[in-house]
């Protein structure tokens, strides 16, 4: 016969978690802390930024010793934070991750927010959508030939808008007008757009507004001479910036 197991009488010892005591003055202190240490990064990595937006307003060619502040910047802050009275002895690698990622990021958005339109300019103007309006006193007829990249040939040509071919919408000695058109524009305003035909040295002739961004310069075609549809259209910016475009077949068929 089985003998019968002897019930425990004593009761299980529960296991009670104690929380530890939270200070709640030092958390405050070390938050204020942190974040007193955040707004001199801050601040400073600022002033890094505007100094590397001055070297390159003085060159372009010191832009990368704009970079170089960025470094030397990172590098001064073990320095500069006991001048500031910010107390090393407390910071964690967490603080030092947190405090260069908030200087690196400050600077790059100081540095390119003022290298831009509207506190500076040092983006050329763009210039594109060329296109040759075409108008045949003889026959009233309107065409258009448009500077376009083609995937087939892996290049720019002059493509005639409704299917003709070049020979028949332009050619020397012919009895038309045409009005040479190209969208211009810049990120700030533009002090002027002009023409040259045959050579980028030769002399610029103004272009006039059309609206929406697109300039022209309308010429007969009698007067027309082999070569004269080499265009060169410059555009130039408040700031002297300035880009040249010149396509890179001539729009006669023959």
């Amino acid at each position: 016969m089985a003998k019968k197991r002897k019930r425990d009488s004593e009761p299980k010892e529960e296991y009670e978690f104690t929380p530890p005591e939270f200070d709640e003055k030092e958390f405050l202190r070390k938050e204020l802390r942190d974040t007193r240490t955040v707004f001199l990064t801050v601040g400073y990595a600022a002033l890094f930024g505007m100094f590397a937006f001055v070297l390159s307003l003085i060159s372009d060619d010191l832009i990368i010793a704009g970079l170089g502040l960025l470094f030397g910047g990172l590098i001064s802050l073990k320095y500069v934070y006991p001048l500031l009275k910010v107390k090393m002895e407390e910071f964690q690698k967490k603080n030092w991750a947190g405090n260069i990622a908030w200087f690196f990021l400050t600077f790059l958005a100081v540095w390119v927010l003022l290298m831009n339109f509207p506190f500076s300019d040092h983006a050329d103007p763009d210039v594109e959508e060329l296109v040759i309006w075409v108008y045949d006193a003889s026959s009233d007829n309107m065409t258009a030939i448009d500077y376009e990249y083609v995937d087939t040939m892996g290049t720019y040509a002059w493509l005639p808008r409704y299917g003709e071919t070049l020979a028949d919408v332009i050619h020397a000695n012919g009895s038309f007008s045409i009005n040479i058109t190209a969208r211009v524009a810049d990120n700030g305003n533009l002090r002027s757009v002009s023409i040259a035909f045959g050579s980028e040295t030769a002399a610029y002739s103004p272009m006039v507004s059309e609206g929406d961004y697109r300039y022209g310069f309308t010429i007969d075609g009698e007067d027309l001479v082999e070569g004269l549809l080499t265009v060169f259209i410059r555009g130039i910016d408040d700031h002297g910036n300035t880009a040249v475009f010149s396509p890179a077949a001539i729009p006669i068929g023959g």
